[in-house]
């Protein structure tokens, strides 16, 4: 083995070790505050919180069977999944099916945005919580039936924890696992543009239907609204500001999921493509360094949120210093009757 590659497995020691110890500590206190916020206040009426609080409940599935096992795995240097074909296939499939679940609610979240910037009140009323409750059980539903492949697939053999080695099976996880890298970005990439398109068209239009006129003038043209201009006015008070906020996390976390997603889609794309190449030992282990660190991307990204959030909602910070103040009252009602 080459000195390089010896480097790199030194350096997966301390990734996995202890870099990913206060990712996952922070993405479990992130990811539950994010519920108990978007499940609160002014955010709980709002069927895009649904998503939101949903996609930090998977997140928690995929920090516990992903970010933490592996740090287990790489301080005890004991790997369960080489020994116990049942933890092998569960560990795998809520990972596998958590990641994809997080990346479709995302997808979805984009959708709901764009749906709520139209102007046809038809199209923005498919955003309601009625409708989001059964679109998350429906396709929850769906896609934990679809990952029951990875229970079967998965095989113990002697690289650990893998894909059957069947042609068939292990050629359909791969595309299947790119297909959910590349699809989500491009739905994700387009509904985002459409949405930020809908709005600046909407201020626009706005600001040409609102001129600076004389105080005569604007008496005589409010006189005489259109109906168009009543269509602008529903779109004003339907884009208030909890939904113009939720707009605003949505955009933060696409960018932050491009940026720290893409390593491991391009990783998946690298090894569809060179799955039949003959590897040496040196080229393996340089390829699950990038692996590795494609993943602890992944599971930073899935930690967080709820920091993105705060930091670029007013409205969340709000919900959540609130939060916090009702908290504090308990605490001290609590001690103020048992002291």
């Amino acid at each position: 083995m080459s000195t390089l590659a010896s480097q790199l497995r030194a350096s997966l020691v301390y990734v996995n070790g202890y870099c990913l110890i206060p990712v996952f500590t922070l993405g479990i206190i992130g990811n539950i505050a994010n519920m108990i916020v978007f499940c609160q206040g002014r955010l709980k009426n709002n069927g895009c919180s649904l998503y939101f609080v949903i996609v930090s409940l998977i997140h928690i599935f995929v920090l516990c069977f992903g970010c933490i096992v592996r740090v287990v795995i790489t301080l005890s240097g004991f790997d369960l999944s080489h020994f116990s074909l049942f933890f092998c296939k569960c560990r795998v499939y809520f990972f596998v099916a958590g990641v994809v679940l997080s990346r479709f609610y995302l997808c979805l979240i984009c959708i709901d945005r764009w749906l709520i910037t139209s102007l046809n009140a038809r199209t923005r009323r498919l955003s309601n919580v009625k409708t989001i409750r059964r679109i998350i059980l429906v396709s929850t539903i769906i896609w934990l039936l679809f990952h029951l492949h990875v229970g079967i697939g998965f095989r113990i053999e002697i690289s650990g924890c893998v894909p059957s080695s069947d042609g068939f099976y292990s050629t359909f996880y791969l595309i299947t696992n790119l297909a959910f890298s590349i699809i989500p970005f491009i739905i994700i990439i387009l509904f985002t543009t459409l949405t930020l398109h809908r709005i600046i068209m909407k201020k626009r239009l706005g600001n040409r239907r609102n001129p600076i006129v004389h105080p005569v003038e604007l008496v005589e043209r409010n006189n005489h609204q259109s109906n168009s201009q009543n269509t602008m006015n529903d779109l004003d008070e339907r884009l208030s500001n909890r939904n113009l906020q939720l707009i605003k996390l949505n955009i933060i976390q696409v960018i932050f999921f491009i940026l720290l997603n893409l390593p491991n889609t391009i990783y998946t794309l690298y090894s569809f493509i060179t799955k039949t190449n003959q590897k040496t030992n040196d080229q393996i282990t340089i390829d699950n360094f990038f692996n590795y660190v494609a993943s602890s991307l992944l599971y930073t990204h899935c930690a967080i949120s709820f920091y993105i959030y705060t930091l670029a909602s007013v409205t969340f910070r709000k919900e959540f210093w609130t939060l916090c103040l009702r908290i504090q009252q308990n605490i001290v009602t609590f001690f103020r009757r048992f002291l």
